[in-house]
């Protein structure tokens, strides 16, 4: 083991992902010296999250990132249900405004790569890599935080006034804080994120974003970026290494990619990762001076998009309200605030949605057992031990019938602009901390939202 370093910072954030990023943005911007640790060596690379809604826009608007995140970006206006090859329905998010007009795509790496650049080049800030925490102990008023080199075995001790753990669905920093990850796993399949190239998706209709129903082949296909770069994500069996799953993803792609017999040949896989799925949340996001934020809070699946969505939408306010703390601006306890409510919100909206989105794309609950060869939807010993029945239920009562009327009804104008005004639903009060900060700053971010739009009377 080698030498042991101690240092003090008002504030530690555990993680270099957007999630981290961003809080440490915000904190910073107050002048307050912040450090970021990470396990790796580098920003994750990894095919991960890639679409940001007009709500995750507003986020990035306030850290200054949007405009540098926009030219990396494509826009993401229009998002398309296939089934049996033919388009079903189809939505548009347009909001018609003129700073958020639709959903920007831009890969999680990409972005991570901008934040960290702001994060650096403008503000007193600190980046460590290969600092993997293995302590996280409360002191008083103080919190001991101790990493290890990987490589070297060096060992770094640091202390803090506050630690934010933003390290992803695996967090050391909850664990290490003695905090539950409630909820399940989905425990008969795994997710498989694949980057990809030089397949002609919009020659053969695609749009933007696609949505590929059916209960074994389904699919989530989008654009992401401007160089051409494709994402398909789509599910596989447990067990599977990267590697197995390569061999096989042919048998994957000609069941999704519009016309394979013409064009099966036309495409460069970049890159594949393969995920475990989860429908869980902390049990707190505060722990005394530990927060959690980002996937370190909760974790869902990825259909629909909501997880790194929900992530931003926890940092930037928390971001903010620490700063206001630790600057003396605003009392400790808005904190339990900002804590208490976005767990409320991941409960009460984004938990459910993400599930009916995976049901939906995967036609759960009315499917022949035949067409569902994992079981994913079956209420059996499985669903039981993982407590999973109050969702195979709901899925259960939802029939073909249904779900095709909906697709009807999701062209419907009106139908689209209230589905995109309830996204912001899922963001905190805006006037949350309005006393503590300048009244043209809550002004600003009160035009941010749609026209028409209401803050939620619970807020």
């Amino acid at each position: 083991m080698g030498s042991m370093q101690i240092n003090h910072y008002p504030a530690i954030i555990v993680g270099c992902g957007p999630c981290g990023l961003t809080t440490a943005i915000n904190i910073a911007k107050a002048g307050i010296k912040t450090l970021i640790l990470e396990r790796w060596e580098t920003v994750d690379k990894s095919p991960r999250a890639a679409a940001y809604q007009p709500c995750a826009q507003a986020e990035l608007l306030e850290t200054g990132t949007l405009d540098d995140v926009r030219a990396h970006s494509v826009i993401n206006d229009v998002i398309t249900f296939w089934s049996g090859g033919k388009r079903v329905a189809y939505v548009e998010k347009r909001e018609g405004g003129k700073i958020f007009p639709a959903a920007i795509n831009c890969p999680q790496p990409k972005l991570a790569e901008i934040l960290l650049e702001h994060l650096m080049s403008k503000y007193e800030a600190e980046v460590r890599f290969s600092q993997r925490v293995i302590g996280v102990e409360q002191e008083g008023d103080l919190v001991r935080v101790t990493a290890e080199d990987p490589k070297t075995g060096e060992v770094s001790v640091y202390t803090a006034d506050w630690v934010v753990g933003a390290d992803g669905a695996g967090s050391a920093v909850r664990k290490l804080s003695g905090i539950e990850f409630e909820g399940f796993s989905w425990p008969k399949e795994d997710f498989v994120a694949t980057n990809l190239r030089g397949y002609p998706f919009y020659e053969e209709g695609f749009t933007a974003a696609n949505l590929v129903l059916h209960p074994e082949h389904w699919a989530v296909v989008t654009i992401l970026d401007k160089t051409g770069l494709w994402r398909c994500a789509f599910g596989v069996r447990t067990g599977l290494t990267n590697e197995d799953i390569r061999k096989e993803v042919n048998e994957h792609y000609k069941h999704i990619f519009p016309n394979w017999e013409k064009h099966g040949a036309c495409y460069e896989l970049v890159e594949l990762n393969k995920y475990k799925p989860h429908q869980r949340c902390a049990s707190t996001f505060r722990k005394g001076k530990v927060f959690l934020a980002g996937d370190a809070a909760h974790s869902n699946n990825p259909v629909g998009g909501l997880g790194l969505t929900t992530g931003l939408l926890d940092a930037g306010p928390l971001g903010r309200g620490l700063a206001a703390v630790i600057s003396g601006k605003a009392p400790e306890s808005i904190m339990d605030k900002w804590a208490e409510a976005r767990r409320e919100k991941w409960l009460t909206y984004t938990n459910a949605f993400s599930i009916e989105n995976k049901r939906v794309i995967q036609q759960g609950g009315y499917q022949k057992s035949s067409d569902d060869p994992l079981g994913v939807w079956e209420m059996d010993e499985v669903a039981k031990e993982h407590k999973m029945e109050h969702w195979i239920e709901e899925a259960r009562k939802v029939t073909r019938d249904a779900d095709e009327a909906m697709y009807k009804a999701m062209e419907d104008p009106a139908a689209q602009l209230a589905s995109r005004m309830k996204q912001w639903d899922i963001t905190i009060d805006p006037l949350w901390m309005a006393e503590y900060e300048d009244p043209e700053l809550v002004k600003l971010r009160m035009s941010l939202r749609p026209a028409g739009y209401q803050v939620p009377l619970e807020a």
